[in-house]
């Protein structure tokens, strides 16, 4: 785009000024996007700097573009003592000091477009960053504010004036003075006399001036921002100007590939199964002759932008969203976008929806009625293999793509067949404990052993007689085995002694750090009480938050503005809370879909975040069991330990684990998991 689109094209004024002129988006934004080099002075190194000015870095980025700071670090009085002394060491010592709280600023107030283009720009060696400190005649902060754009035509632009770009500054009345060197002499001398004065001063040869790069260890800090996954740019060394996968998703891809462009991805929660099926979807594309239909679809609305916001890196902008609640009109887009391809119209199309949206029968119907080749990638593969939701799956569908941790249907073996059988089978595998700690942060895992109360026990065992009563009968009524079962396992659920449990961890954990406490709708009030009695600052995240909501709460909760989450239904409903430090999972499920899914999601890996911590609470009828209670729960318990099993054999201190739960074993005669597998 910078040589498509020089900077010729546009209508740049002599002055602006911040009470007529948006500066990002009618300046910087701009320029930007049509530059190659940016050489910029400025006030002071501050995200307040950076969430403004810079948010065009990333279209720079796109452009293979470089850039130059000259800035001010904020440093105390001592500080700067050290800094004249003029020890490289003390000088380092002290500018380190200060930018490592700076770039953990960075790392929590940067949107992530920005944060991620200068991370990688940084790590590439496209972006330097270099401070200016008065010294000898000059005694306060390098102020000035200035800069230069080129673009790949050659053309510069060079502006000067009183903004600095904080957020405050935005605010403020501020001008700048513009020099575009194609207009004039007089603009073309402005220019040249702005760009030799920056490269003075970046060279060190202006008097009262020192100038210093960054310190030893701070620029692989800021390096160490950037996402992996996702370059914003082609490779500056042009090696591949494709998105790099990782190799084991590089093997999913192949694999699928090779089974006719079908199959399902069962990998773990937090290793890329959406990264993966965009590379796959991608890629034939890319080789494909024929125009194409991509349908996506997700089991909850939130997805979908989570989804939007991969495809943006993949280079698809702006999907169709056709559902309800995104777009009312969504069926006569659905027609006109199968029509369109139906008579060679237009390019490929890729739409997100929901399950329960695409098993519609007026969208199953134009999936059916279109003659273009059509992709499905179905997330969350195991939601489609319910009775209703089933219909989704259509055999027009040319390609198809299924994800999911955990893609067999717990207790629904027909569901688990249909899936298995439309997508042509499992064409890749790839488990939490390879994804550890390569890509997913490794976990301690504490199981915390709940007794239930004397009057609990009593009706528990109460339940469990009439249950077992219930269906043994000759003439079993369904309806009152399920009825008797749930109650039993709310019970379970709600088991009082939880909360003294919970107590008790959270004094061991003395300083929440990014904590997760997950509840269910029965003890979401009486935890959020015990987390303000013990001054810990909290707020719920559920299913009734708005997706707005969500984000706000969940971007408070990366800087540690808030505590502790409670949460309820958010980690079955795929939403990412990576920088969880330490969770503690009071309600739980037997369901291997589900507790396999919310470890997962406290798994991602999240800047500064070495481990997690999991607290999960585990409910026996007691520790010191009768015969009958024996004989009636062994079962049921055994169960109930599949979830520690799949938790302990991928923990830190699985040894340590299998030890605290080696008690229940032994008195309810359960056998460890070595010899349940002999």
């Amino acid at each position: 785009m910078a040589d498509e689109d020089p900077f010729t094209s546009l209508d740049l004024p002599r002055i602006i000024d911040t009470s007529e002129t948006d500066f990002v988006e009618e300046f910087y934004n701009p320029l930007l996007s049509r530059s190659v080099e940016y050489k910029r002075g400025v006030g002071y190194f501050t995200t307040n700097w950076l969430q403004s000015a810079a948010r065009g870095i990333a279209q720079l980025a796109a452009n293979g573009g470089t850039a130059k700071w000259i800035m001010s670090p904020m440093l105390e009085p001592e500080d700067w003592e050290a800094i004249k002394q003029g020890e490289k060491a003390k000088r380092d010592k002290a500018l380190r000091a200060e930018l490592e709280s700076d770039i953990k600023d960075l790392q929590y107030d940067l949107e992530y477009q920005t944060r991620n283009a200068i991370a990688w720009m940084v790590a590439d060696g496209l972006l330097e960053i270099r401070f200016a400190i008065p010294n000898t005649d000059l005694h306060g902060d390098f102020h000035d504010k200035f800069g230069v754009f080129t673009d790949g035509s050659g053309n510069k632009v060079a502006f000067h004036g009183s903004k600095n770009d904080s957020a405050h500054a935005f605010e403020n009345y501020e001008a700048y003075s513009i020099d575009c060197d194609w207009l004039s002499d007089r603009d073309t001398q402005g220019v040249t006399l702005q760009e030799e004065r920056f490269d003075t001063i970046w060279d060190g040869q202006k008097p009262n001036l020192d100038i210093i790069t960054l310190p030893e260890g701070i620029e692989q800090d800021i390096a160490d921002l950037r996402d992996q996954d996702h370059r914003p740019y082609d490779d500056p060394d042009g090696e591949s100007n494709d998105i790099e996968l990782r190799p084991y998703q590089r093997e999913a891809v192949e694999n699928w590939m090779g089974n006719g462009m079908r199959g399902l991805f069962e990998m773990a929660t937090g290793t890329g199964k959406t990264f993966t099926a965009l590379g796959a979807m991608d890629r034939v594309l890319a080789e494909s002759q024929n125009q194409m239909l991509v349908v996506i679809a997700v089991p909850y609305t939130h997805l979908a932008k989570q989804w939007q916001g991969e495809l943006e890196v993949f280079g698809y902008e702006n999907p169709k969203f056709l559902y309800g609640s995104a777009n009312p009109n969504w069926k006569n887009d659905l027609s006109r976008i199968t029509s369109d391809l139906t008579l060679g119209m237009g390019d490929d199309k890729v739409v997100i929806t929901t399950h329960q949206t695409a098993s519609t029968d007026y969208f199953r119907e134009q999936i059916r009625n279109t003659n273009c080749t059509s992709f499905l990638i179905a997330d969350e593969v195991h939601g489609v293999g319910s009775d209703h939701q089933r219909g989704a799956l259509v055999d027009e569908y040319d390609y198809r793509i299924g994800l999911s941790a955990t893609p067999e249907r717990h207790y629904d073996e027909e569901g688990s067949e249909f899936i298995l059988d439309y997508f042509g089978g499992v064409v890749f595998q790839f488990t939490l404990g390879e994804a550890i700690p390569e890509y997913l942060t490794q976990y301690d895992y504490h199981p915390i052993i709940v007794e239930m109360t004397e009057e609990e026990l009593s009706e528990y065992s109460k339940l469990s007689k009439r249950l077992a009563s219930a269906a043994a009968s000759e003439d079993t009524d369904e309806e009152l085995v399920e009825r008797l079962a749930m109650k039993r396992a709310n019970l379970v659920k709600s088991a009082d002694n939880k909360y003294a449990s919970l107590k008790s961890v959270l004094r061991q954990i003395d300083q929440p750090d990014h904590l997760l406490v997950y509840t269910n709708p029965q003890q979401i009030d009486n935890v959020q009480d015990i987390l303000n009695g013990l001054g810990i600052f909290q707020h719920k995240f559920t299913y009734r938050e708005g997706d707005e909501e969500r984000e706000q709460l969940l971007t408070s909760f990366d800087r540690g503005d808030v505590d502790a989450l409670v949460a309820m239904r958010c980690l079955d409903e795929g939403v990412d809370v990576p920088s969880t430090r330490q969770a503690i999972l009071m309600s739980n499920t037997g369901n291997p879909m589900q507790f396999i899914q919310r470890r997962g999601r406290v798994l991602r890996q999240f800047p500064g975040k070495e481990k997690a911590v999991i607290y999960d609470f585990i409910v026996v009828p007691t520790l010191n069991p009768s015969q009958d209670i024996v004989d009636s729960e062994r079962n049921i318990l055994k169960k109930e330990l599949r979830r520690f099993e799949e938790f302990a054999a991928n923990a830190r201190n699985e040894h340590g684990a299998r030890n605290k739960i080696e008690e229940v074993r032994m008195n309810y005669g359960l056998a460890g998991s070595d010899d349940e597998e002999e």
